[in-house]
Parts: structure tokens; sequence; C-alpha cells
């Protein structure tokens, strides 16, 4: 007795009939009849009955049948075990990011990460750092990218950072001359302002605006960082906005140029509480910084230097 054969009985069995069971295993009739004489051999009884052409499957055969359809099916899974091997092994990373990274830096460095791990599927959307935070407790993301701070006792603190922010302006503007920006050139400024919902970069804007006596014109607020450089792109008035927003927007007739004082936005990876971060992950975590480092003027810090506990 062979799989060979056991293959052929359970294809008669399934077909009802020889031809197609034939059609079934890819093989010839005669071929199918063969292993089928053997098989009954081998076991010494009688698997079919042979009557005006027709197989008729004997008590014996639907009592062999349910044991080798246990067969088949602990293969089945003995194949399925082997996929998800096969699937650690290459690997699918799900990753979360706040919407200033995710419509700006993180798509060419998710893409370059692919490319360089051939064997390597992604999951990538783009979340606020809230809602984030909760999706990644909640294990639908072994990776986020958020805004800091963000408190919550399902997440663990990778990698943190600190960044500038830069002012931005239309093509064209007078700030076009200058080296740098300071706050105090934005006094009666139009200006294109965040949310409150970021709320940390959004009270340091405006305490640094308040310090020097500048009070903007502001012409709207807007959520995202991103859309508020698409309103500067449009002539709307200038904004402050993170780095690897600018540097996205930066050839789409917009002005960049540093502002003072300093305006950090703070930014960090998060994972699943209690669980280990993957190997997949943390080569991730790597090719970011190594992108990161090369393109902008990133500070390590730690969580609890914005208030995370």
């Amino acid at each position: 007795m062979n799989s060979k054969q056991l293959a052929a009985f359970r294809a008669v069995m399934l077909a009802g009939s020889m031809s197609d069971a034939s059609r079934m295993l890819y093989v010839s009739q005669p071929a199918v009849s063969r292993l089928i004489k053997d098989l009954e051999e081998s076991l010494g009884f009688t698997l079919f009955d042979r009557r005006n052409s027709r197989l008729y499957p004997t008590q014996a055969a639907h009592a062999f049948y349910r044991e080798v359809e246990r067969h088949f099916i602990g293969m089945d899974n003995l194949s399925q075990a082997a996929d998800q091997i096969r699937m650690m092994r290459s690997g699918r990373l799900r990753i979360g990011a706040m919407p200033a990274l995710a419509f700006s830096v993180m798509p060419t460095i998710v893409s370059r990460f692919l490319r360089s791990h051939g064997d390597v599927s992604a999951v990538f959307a783009p979340h606020l750092s809230v809602e984030l935070a909760n999706r990644v407790g909640a294990q639908q993301f072994d990776l986020g990218v958020v805004m800091l701070p963000v408190e919550s006792k399902e997440i663990a603190y990778g990698p943190c950072y600190k960044i500038d922010c830069v002012c931005i302006a239309p093509k064209g503007h007078r700030f076009a001359d200058q080296e740098k920006v300071h706050a105090s050139d934005l006094h009666r400024e139009p200006f294109v302002a965040i949310g409150q919902q970021n709320t940390v970069t959004r009270f340091l804007i405006d305490s640094a605006l308040r310090e020097n006596l500048a009070r903007p014109d502001e012409r709207m607020e807007t959520l995202l960082l991103s859309t508020a450089a698409s309103m500067v792109k449009e002539g709307l008035g200038v904004s402050i906005v993170d780095a690897f927003t600018a540097h996205t927007f930066a050839d789409e007739n917009l002005i960049v140029r540093p502002f003072e004082p300093s305006v950090p936005l703070y930014f960090g990876f998060i994972t699943p509480v209690n669980r280990p971060v993957s190997g997949l992950a943390q080569e991730f975590i790597d090719s970011f910084e190594a992108y990161a480092a090369y393109n902008f003027p990133l500070t390590p810090i730690e969580p609890d230097e914005v208030g995370v506990v």
C-alpha cells in the first residue's frame, strides 16, 4: 500500500468512476485501474463491485475511505503548517503610521524595505496616533509610528526621536531671501495652522508665537500637516510643519526654511506590549533609521521626555 494507491482510491470514491478519477489525477484510466487492483491485493479485500460497466463501493470500501480521508486531512494540515512556517520565514509585516509620516517619507522607506526583502509582504496604513496606539495594542499592527505623547497600557515603546519643524512658504514669497524664519516674522502673515488634535506640536507653535508677540493672520486650520503643506502650495499662506512633510513637498513650488525658536516634533515606534519585537520589525526600524539619519537631523530621545509614562 502506497500513497499513489491511496490517492487513486480516494479519487475514485470522490469522482464515482475510473475515467473521472483519471482526469482528477492527470493519469491514464488503465493506470488508475492498476493502482486500485494493487491496493485491493495489498488490503486483502474488494473495494469495488463492478456491475454493468459501473463501480459500486463495497461496505469495506466505505469503512476504509473514512480512514483514508483522515489521512488526507492530516496531509492537508501538514501542508497548511508548511505554508505557515514558510510565511514565518519569508514574513509579513503590518505597519501603521501617523499621517505626517504616512503621507511623506514612509512610502519610500516601505518600498525600499520590500525591494530589499523580496520574500516579505506588508500591510501599511495611516492612522491618527491615538487610534493607531489602540490598534497596535489590539495587535492589529506589528509596528506603529506615532506622534508623542500617546499613552496606553497595551503598547511598548521602541526608538523615539525629536526633529525640528520648519517654516514653509509659497514660491516667490519674501522668505526666500532669508536663511531662517523667526517667529516674529509671522506677525500678521497669512497663516495655515495645524489643528488642536496635534496637541504638543500645536502648543509649541502657539507658545513660540505668543512669546515673540507674533499674531499671524490665521486663514485656516487643518488637521493634517500634509494638508497644510498643500494649502501653502496653493498660496493660502505660510505654515510650520514637520521636516518630513516639508521634504516631500519641497519640489512643489514651496520654500522651506529653518524656524526659530525650535519647535520640535516628537515621534516614535510602538509595538504590542508583552510581545517581543520580531526580527522583521527590527529590520524595518533599522531601515527607517538609516534612511532618516541620512536625510534628516534626527535626535534620539526617551519617551518620558515628552510626558509619556
